[in-house]
């Protein structure tokens, strides 16, 4: 059975580093070392440059980036992808859409005309309805948590799109992990490598479709067997292994869009 997120669920998976919280773990170095390709989104790239790895990409409207960030990547040839900053997209999903729709990762240049446009727009062009997507690709997003919960809100629900569209999607800051799942999925869950001694951790599986059927998972605290859970139950929240040192689980469901959610008991 595939293992989550340690074992890829597409030729090749392409990293996302986004300016929210991340933290140099063991599990992001692993992460950002299973990545193929990567993206740095705008102030994405400090943490692209204190990992040392140079992104194979930028993009965004370089609002937040500070100088010197900017600069190595310059130094490095990264190629820079810089829009307006009164677009209509975050730069989380202007660098999903970018990578989903390059018909080569290692081409600069095999984007969409229209990614010339400084003012661009994937509302205007229609570009998530009307564009032919990579379906080759596993997005993770680093450092898409944080202080703004507007834009944390905002990842979850392009994460969900993306997986109703069919497109593997992780995201973690590093400590927590978020797996959104779009219909029939089974799979193992693992989180973090290794146990530690001293933490402990939970997990909680919450709809985000009207029904998610035919839930089950075991070898839990809270074991569920084919459960219907509805949008807004919080049926599913908090829930432990039975080792509570990691989060080692084996689910499935039938339909539905759901969301597993693994973090640190406080």
């Amino acid at each position: 059975m595939l293992t989550i997120p340690w074992q890829k669920r597409c030729k090749y998976r392409a990293g996302i580093l986004l300016g929210g919280d991340f933290h140099p773990t063991g599990e992001s170095t692993a992460l950002l070392a299973s990545c193929d390709f990567l993206a740095a989104a705008d102030s994405g790239a400090a943490y692209a440059r204190e990992m040392g790895r140079v992104p194979d990409l930028a993009v965004g409207d370089f609002d937040s980036i500070t100088d010197s960030d900017l600069e190595w990547l310059q130094e490095n040839d990264v190629p820079l992808y810089n829009y307006a900053a009164d677009k209509d997209e975050t730069d989380a999903e202007l660098a999903a859409y970018l990578l989903l729709a390059m018909e080569d990762l290692t081409a600069s240049n095999s984007f969409p005309d229209y990614f010339n446009d400084i003012h661009l727009s994937l509302i205007a062009h229609k570009s998530w309805e009307n564009a032919k997507l990579r379906d080759d690709l596993e997005l993770l997003f680093l450092g898409a948590a944080g202080s703004r919960p507007d834009h944390m809100l905002a990842n979850i629900a392009l994460a969900r799109k993306l997986t109703e569209k069919g497109i593997p999607v992780l995201l973690s800051d590093g400590i927590s992990l978020f797996v959104p799942l779009c219909g029939a999925s089974e799979a193992r869950i693992l989180w973090p490598r290794e146990p530690g001694e001293q933490q402990k951790w939970l997990f909680s599986a919450l709809a985000q479709s009207d029904l998610v059927t035919d839930l089950s998972y075991d070898n839990v605290q809270f074991p569920v067997d084919k459960i219907t859970i509805p949008r807004g139950t919080s049926l599913g929240l908090s829930n432990r292994c039975a080792d509570p040192s990691q989060v080692d689980f084996n689910y499935s469901f039938a339909s539905g869009s759901l969301l597993i959610i693994v973090t640190p008991e406080d």
